[in-house]
């Protein structure tokens, strides 16, 4: 009896020191449109403190890149499918150009949650820049991002995307944080910027066994050429 508690103690312990394997999210639309591809990365912000792991965006904002439109403000705004282990993937892509617009987390740096919301800046957007092909996963790999040393104020183009990705965000104030109260939840927007992205081989070879399970038994199974 008493090996029996000690060993219920033991696994205990590995679970909240290792934590749990998630279990794989399916898409929930498999309808594939014609002619279209997917796209799957991980946002993350960069903790730099042993032992404590690097947080990973929830959602993501990307934009479709037209000729005629010359603002990325004024582009086709497009909100991420489904996230998996940190792995947040879209589908029914139509190929062509696209650039990260932004992304979405809980925070959790305060006793308030809130719901915060990044807008990256021009530049940032601008190197951000991936091609959707059809019948292909587009893997870019691991973008990291941080602060942007100018997010005292919300204005421009991303005052104007914020307001897309992040509706409600009417007042723009002198302070890091751009809030409103929005159906009773906190809504903060900040501008970051990209600082690294890990899109080597083996980083990008490192997406695919959780692709592979996610659409194992599902109509996108075959129709993927590089997985």
């Amino acid at each position: 009896m008493k090996q029996k508690i000690k060993n219920l103690i033991y696994v205990n312990f590995i679970v909240v020191t290792f934590g749990c394997v998630t279990a794989v999210k399916k898409p929930s639309n498999n309808v594939i449109q014609n002619k279209s591809g997917a796209m799957s990365l991980k946002i993350g912000f960069p903790i730099y403190l042993p032992l404590v792991p690097d947080r990973f965006a929830t959602k993501v904002y990307i934009l479709k890149v037209s000729k005629d439109k010359k603002s990325f403000a004024d582009m086709e705004l497009i909100e991420s499918t489904f996230e998996n282990r940190d792995q947040v993937t879209f589908l029914n892509l139509e190929p062509g150009e696209y650039v990260i617009a932004g992304f979405y987390r809980r925070n959790e740096t305060s006793n308030q949650t809130a719901d915060l919301y990044i807008v990256l800046d021009d530049t940032s957007i601008e190197k951000s820049k991936f091609r959707v092909k059809e019948k292909e996963v587009t893997i870019p790999g691991i973008v990291y991002c941080m602060i942007a040393e100018d997010a005292l104020n919300l204005q421009g183009n991303q005052l104007l995307l914020s307001k897309k990705i992040a509706p409600g965000i009417e007042n723009n104030t002198a302070e890091v944080v751009l809030t409103t109260l929005v159906g009773g939840h906190t809504r903060q927007v900040r501008i970051e910027k990209i600082t690294k992205v890990k899109n080597s081989q083996e980083e990008i070879d490192s997406f695919k066994p959780t692709l592979r399970e996610i659409f194992e038994g599902t109509s996108w199974h075959q129709y993927f050429t590089n997985l």
